[in-house]
Formats: structure tokens, sequence, C-alpha cells
């Protein structure tokens, strides 16, 4: 899902790098033949004397053809051009050239210099111009031509950063501006904006420094200063937005795949419980969604870290129609792909028979896939408590009961048949 966005002020990125404002004109007439100007690069707005209430836009076009180009300017489109038709659909001008082909400079002026003249009449808001050695047609509109002089302008390009929203459970897409300046470097405008943005906005521990930045083979290897690991909150959520804001927004550069997180010039490893050692590559599934009634925002409970305890990773599912929240809920957490030290506890394979409510009791049967595909005590504990942490989330369900192909299943250790709720020391914080 890359998306990088750039702010482009012409239709045509070669239309007119180099033009100039037409001169102020003295006539009073309420039509104009444009010409370019081949001294200075510039158009130029000929008076005609010329009613457009009386003229159709094929009769203005006829009418601008036929004229005579004023002394030291260009004709308005070049000499091996004819014109093959030209009509008018709904507002739109639908004009076809002829003859042979110029180059792109050219055929991009000749073709503004048509815009301008035919754009003045009420009936025409945008023109198709099909010419020779050109693909597909040209549609311009009068906010797709520039009559002043940008090349000396500071040309802007947008980026996305990725912030938290206001619950701290998802990334929001923000715009920033990148002058030409910054733009030349755009890995370190974006980690220096993410750094520097309001305490109440970012996720980046306070007073966290870019050391360094750099790009190779689409790797972006990004070195921070120490108070990113010293001072970033001790819990997942923290964690996984820092880590996240920072790649999903160099990922949106198409240079970058993954970012390998350094701290003092040395590789980070871990931070918390995510394992950073084999560089992060994006992650879309932190990205919120607009509020829809067709979503829902949940909390999936996969494992993380050595000690067997479980990480609260928020998702929004799609809403199928005739399917239970409870069903799909699971059938997310069946399918759950961890990441970064977050991993999947419900076994390979398994899946979900049946699963039907008594009251607050939730009640879902798997295939037997859920306790053979468990290796030992603690794979299974983690499988029962992934599917009881994420079901009691739910709303209406604050009990839940597991069968394995339809009867009470047998646990190696026994103790997991009577657990039921989620208990406080499952979790990571």
């Amino acid at each position: 899902m890359k998306r990088r966005l750039i702010l482009i002020g012409l239709c045509l990125f070669l239309l007119l790098s180099a033009c100039g404002s037409p001169p102020p004109q003295e006539s009073t007439a309420n039509c104009y033949f444009y010409y370019l100007n081949p001294a200075d690069g510039s158009f130029y707005a000929h008076p005609a004397s010329l009613d457009l209430s009386l003229l159709s836009p094929e009769e203005l076009l006829e009418h601008y053809l036929a004229a005579s180009t004023p002394e030291l300017l260009s004709p308005c489109i070049p000499g091996s051009w004819t014109l093959s038709s030209v009509s008018v659909d709904g507002s739109t001008a639908l004009l076809e050239f002829s003859g042979n082909t110029v180059s792109e400079i050219e055929r991009s002026l000749s073709l503004s210099c048509l815009s301008l003249t035919l754009l003045q009449h009420p009936q025409v808001t945008r023109l198709s111009i099909t010419a020779p050695g050109a693909e597909n047609p040209t549609v311009l509109t009068a906010d797709d031509i520039l009559l002043k002089d940008t090349g000396m302008l500071p040309q802007e390009e947008q980026v996305l950063l990725y912030l938290p929203d206001s619950q701290h459970r998802y990334l929001t897409a923000v715009s920033r501006s990148m002058d030409a300046q910054e733009a030349a470097n755009p890995p370190d405008f974006i980690l220096r904006q993410l750094l520097n943005e309001d305490s109440a906005v970012t996720c980046i521990p306070p007073n966290t420094k870019l050391l360094s930045v750099s790009v190779e083979n689409g790797v972006c290897t990004v070195d921070l200063s120490s108070e990113f690991e010293r001072n970033m909150e001790p819990s997942l959520a923290s964690v996984r937005l820092a880590v996240y804001s920072i790649v999903n927004s160099l990922t949106e550069l198409p240079e970058i795949s993954t970012v390998d997180f350094w701290v003092s010039g040395a590789p980070l490893e871990s931070l918390y419980v995510l394992d950073l050692t084999n560089g992060v590559a994006r992650d879309d599934s932190l990205l919120s969604t607009p509020a829809d009634e067709d979503y829902l925002d949940i909390t999936l409970y996969p494992t993380c870290g050595d000690e067997g305890l479980l990480a609260a990773v928020p998702v929004t599912i799609e809403l199928t129609e005739g399917s239970e929240i409870a069903e799909q809920a699971i059938h997310t957490l069946i399918g759950y792909e961890g990441r970064n030290g977050i991993e999947n506890c419900i076994p390979n394979g398994t899946k979900l028979l049946s699963l039907r409510m008594e009251n607050n009791v939730c009640i879902v049967d798997f295939t037997g896939e859920f306790l053979n595909g468990c290796a030992n005590d603690l794979e299974e504990t983690l499988a029962v408590r992934s599917v009881i942490a994420t079901l009691c989330t739910l709303d209406n369900i604050s009990t839940v009961e597991i069968l394995v192909e339809g009867i009470e299943p047998n646990y190696r250790d026994n103790s997991l048949s009577r657990s039921r709720q989620p208990q406080e020391n499952w979790f990571v914080n």
C-alpha cells in the first residue's frame, strides 16, 4: 500500500517551466489569441476583434488557426500539423491533429496555446487534444495551465507521516510538505518531522535525536540516540506505535522496503518484547480506518516474548453479513500472521467447526489440530488463553468454553479445563 504523494503544479511536466506572465493588454477586447514568444519563453495574448457570444467553439478555433501570427512570435501550432477534426461534447472541446511528430516541449507549448485560447469560450471548460506522436489524448483545463514563471520558486513535495490516533491504538496518516532542499533527502526529512512532532501527538520517546540515516538496496538504516531506548515507555502498545510510526512513514518512499534500527552506532536487536534483529517491514494492519458500520475494532491476543504471555494487538475486521462477530474474530485470530516477536499461538491447520452463544457464554468447537498441533504444555496453554482472551473482549461474552471435535478436550495440564475467563497474569504490559 505505498502511496508517495507529489504536488504537481502542471498537467504536463514539461509544460511551462520557463514561461512568463502575458504582458498586460491595453485593449478592451474580450478575446485573445495566444502565441509563444521565443525570445523569453513567455506566452503572449494578442487581442482578437471577436465577440465570443456570437461564435461557436469550432468557429473560434477556425479564426484562431487562420489568423496571421504576430511578428516575432511563434505560430500556435507546428507547421507540419493539420486539424483533422473538431467537435464539442458537453463542455469538452475535442481536437484531433495529424502530421509529423515534434519534440515533447514543442507539442506541450502548442497544446497550451490552443487551450488558453479556446478555454475563453463560455461553452468550453476542458479540452481533449490528440496530437501527432502522443499515444493518448491530452486533457487540459484552466487549472492545468500555469502563466507565471515557477522556475525560481521553491518546489514542494508531499510525504506522509504516520502518527498515533487519539486512542493510541492505530496509526493515522498526516501529510507534510517538503521544499526542494528537504526533498533532496526525504528519509532525513521524515525522521526529523517525527522526532519534532508535538509531544502530545508523537509516540517517539522524548529527546530522541537522529544521528544518521542511510538507504542501501531497499534497507533504510536509522541510527537514533540512546533516548529512543532509554525513554521508551515499557509497554508493547507504545513500542509498536513508535517503531511502526517510523517504519510505515519511511516505507512510503518507493526506495525503502525495510528499516534497520540502530542506537548510538550499534544495531538495536530488540525493544521491550519486540524483536528487531531481521529488520522491520511495513505493517498496514496498524493503519486506522474511517469509522464505518461495516468495520469493527477488536483486539487479538497472540503471544510474545519468552515468558509465555499474551500481547494485545488491535485489528480492524470487516463485518460479513450473516456471520457472528465472535466467529469472525476467531477466524481472524486463526489467520493472524505474527512478526517481530509477536507470534500466533493457534496451531497450524486449526479450523473452527462451530460457535454458539448461551447467555454470556461462548462455546467454540475446533478441529483436532487445536490440540494435536501443540508440542508441549506451554503451547497448549497459550492456545487456550489466546482464544479466551480474544473472545472475552467482545461485547456480551464473559465466559468461553472450548471443545475439540465436539467434546471437552483432554489437556496435558488438567487445570486448563477450568480456564473460562482471562486472568491478569496472562498478559504482557
